[in-house]
């Protein structure tokens, strides 16, 4: 195992690296994951920033101002909207707060401990990063601090590098369509997955990622509760199984994203595990889908990363 700083596309970093994977994460970012590397392949896993650079983002800003790429914690929304609970009388930002601020980092042995605080809403946000050989292991752990229950959407914005031959895993039989598409028609339809017909009759694969050439982006749930805390994608050309693991009872919840050229212009996909039913705290209200951390309370959860060899 090896820790040292460095400097990544223009912002100071650190890197952790075993025999299997090479990670770079960027502090004063929100915390990013930049950089995962698969060293058996020299594969690139996630997203790089079109401009080959990273500008520092000032809190409260839109998410799409600046790189859309790597891995960020969305907290306590995705999607901006205004807190709809008692407690604070206060606009979410967009895709939350703690991916445009710096975040506390050390290290400890061989396990970097990433630690925060809220601006607008009091609560305190942990993620532990360790490698285990191809495993990358992420602890989180998030506590009310305040004196109101706090209501708050987490989801894993993970955004790799897909390509025309990736293929969407998930052991479901249904999806919940969440953004207006050409494809699967208006927000709360409900497709089959891994096949269904579009808003024309024709049969079309959801588990497929088109070509970036289609201008498109699409944004679907999958239908309720998932069955198994498991989701993967194929990546390098089928020669790549990237594969998250999460715990079913505190995150059951899973969104796909999908950017085929239509948003700025760049290719990428991500799961999107999560604790709420969908995007902002708004929506998961009106759905019922979503819980309060009460005052004083600790809730601990974990994601599993695991890139697996493809034969």
């Amino acid at each position: 195992m090896k820790i040292q700083n460095i400097v990544y596309k223009g912002l100071d970093g650190i890197r952790l690296e075993n025999d299997y994977i090479s990670l770079v994460l960027l502090p004063k970012l929100g915390a990013k994951i930049a950089s995962l590397i698969y060293k058996p392949q020299n594969f690139e896993v996630l997203a790089q920033p079109a401009l080959n650079k990273y500008t520092l983002a000032e809190y409260g800003d839109s998410f799409e101002k600046y790189d859309t790429s790597g891995i960020d914690e969305m907290y306590p929304t995705i999607d901006e909207c205004m807190y709809p609970y008692e407690g604070y009388d206060e606009k979410m930002p967009d895709h939350g707060e703690l991916w445009s601020i710096p975040w506390r980092v050390e290290i400890f042995d061989d396990e970097i401990i990433c630690r925060v605080q809220g601006i607008r809403f009091k609560y305190e946000f942990e993620r532990r990063i360790k490698l285990d050989k191809n495993i990358i292991r992420l602890n989180y752990k998030v506590k009310n601090i305040g004196s109101s229950p706090l209501y708050g959407i987490w989801a894993f914005h993970g955004l790799v590098a897909c390509d025309e031959e990736s293929r969407i895993l998930i052991d479901e039989d249904s999806i919940m369509n969440v953004h207006k598409s050409s494809i699967y028609g208006d927000v709360g339809n409900i497709h089959l997955f891994p096949e269904t017909l579009d808003v024309n009759g024709r049969k079309v694969r959801v588990d497929r990622i088109g070509p970036k050439t289609l201008e498109k982006t699409e944004k679907f749930y999958v239908n309720g509760e998932v069955k198994k805390g498991e989701a993967s994608l194929t990546l390098n050309r089928n020669r790549l199984l990237y594969k998250l693991l999460f715990p079913k009872d505190k995150i059951p919840y899973l969104g796909v994203w999908i950017n085929e050229g239509g948003f700025k212009g760049e290719y990428n996909c991500a799961l999107e595990p999560s604790n709420a039913f969908y995007d902002s705290v708004e929506i998961a209200k009106k759905y019922g889908k979503i819980k309060p951390l009460e005052v004083e309370e600790e809730q601990n959860w974990y994601i599993d990363i695991v890139l697996e060899e493809l034969l």
